[in-house]
């Protein structure tokens, strides 16, 4: 009689801690752990900063696979919002932040520029920074800015994005330029001049010193234009 009693003492107990038995933070943390590593390159440099929870909750223990998840199904540099999730008998969804420092190497001004002044590759060096800090954006291809023209005054020390940059004019306003025409079976040039500025690729319009009649015309190279029919 003793042995049956003291055996279902101890299955009250067994279930007891079953029924009770809760998710630890730690295997959440290690959940999210392993998401971020999988979703990240593993070419990324990067710290990863993980939320704290509260020790008042209380998660029944998932006996399956935690599933991990964002918003946005995207990880970004800076502050995300991660999504946990148990598909047992006992379903429950919490979301936690979480914090990710990505560092990559990126273009630094080495000295000082004027706007409308020109990128040259003496300008910059390639640093390792904290991109997650860099809400406006970052350059890594040094290729991209070479020979490109400034849209405002820098200082040392800058970090290089794409608002910092434009195509260079090659035409300004008023500058004498060679219309060259060209069609199927005619190909011939004329001298005219720039009624506006323009960059490569650009279509402006110009006039024709010996007509006058104003044309558009594509910007092809300082001093060049072309004009297709």
């Amino acid at each position: 009689m003793k042995l049956i009693i003291f055996l279902m003492v101890l299955l009250v107990i067994f279930f007891t801690k079953q029924v009770y038995a809760s998710q630890s933070a730690e295997s959440i943390n290690k959940a999210i752990s392993l998401y971020i590593n999988k979703n990240l390159s593993s070419e990324t440099e990067y710290k990863l900063t993980l939320g704290h929870f509260d020790n008042r909750l209380k998660l029944s223990l998932c006996d399956k696979a935690l599933e991990i998840f964002t918003r946005s199904n995207t990880i970004k540099p800076g502050r995300n919002s991660i999504g946990v999730r148990c598909n047992s008998i006992k379903k429950w969804t919490i979301y936690t932040p979480i914090n990710i420092n990505l560092y990559k190497k990126i273009l630094v001004l080495t000295k000082p520029i004027r706007r409308g002044k020109m990128f040259n590759s003496h300008m910059f060096k390639i640093e390792k920074r904290d991109v997650s800090l860099l809400r406006s954006g970052y350059l890594t291809n040094p290729l991209s800015l070479i020979n490109k023209q400034a849209t405002r005054n820098l200082k040392i020390g800058s970090v290089l994005n794409k608002s910092n940059y434009t195509e260079p004019k090659l035409i300004k306003r008023g500058d004498t330029v060679t219309i060259q025409v060209n069609s199927l079976n005619l190909s011939i040039s004329m001298m005219g001049i720039a009624v506006m500025d323009g960059k490569k690729g650009q279509k402006i319009k110009v006039k024709n010193i010996k007509s006058k009649q104003i044309v558009q015309a594509t910007v092809k190279s300082p001093g060049q234009v072309a004009v297709i029919f």
